[in-house]
């Protein structure tokens, strides 16, 4: 199997997040169904915040946490933002409206692009 290469790899995530940034703006403006208005969005942001977090991994640098982000650690961190915002709308901490269908939206998307980065981290030169 031939290996990736870091160029294609940055260019996979870059084409990624500006193909999810478009679905996000989209969904300002076009009203397909309930699905896409309320759970596009729910799966975009997470996906999002990933991606950016990984981003910031995989650069050269140290990242200013000090620590890498590892696909599984950067995965658990968001769905742990995801699982804070979604329950603090069900103690009524801020004026959201609480939909327990939001968790699956979010390890919808967060799994997929887990497995995805596990799977480019393997196959990276």
């Amino acid at each position: 199997m031939k290996k990736v290469t870091d160029v294609r790899v940055i260019l996979f995530w870059k084409t990624a997040l500006i193909t999810l940034g478009s679905l996000a703006i989209l969904t300002c403006f076009i009203r397909i169904s309930d699905f896409v208005s309320g759970y596009v969005l729910d799966m975009v942001g997470p996906a999002m915040g990933y991606i950016l977090l990984r981003v910031q991994y995989t650069s050269k640098q140290s990242t200013f946490l000090s620590f890498k982000f590892t696909p599984g650690l950067t995965a658990l961190l968001m769905y742990l933002i995801c699982f804070l915002i979604e329950t603090s709308q069900y103690f009524n901490l801020y004026d959201a409206y609480f939909d327990p269908w939001d968790y699956l939206a979010y390890i919808s998307i967060l799994i997929p692009c887990y497995l995805i980065d596990r799977y480019i981290s393997k196959h990276k030169s």
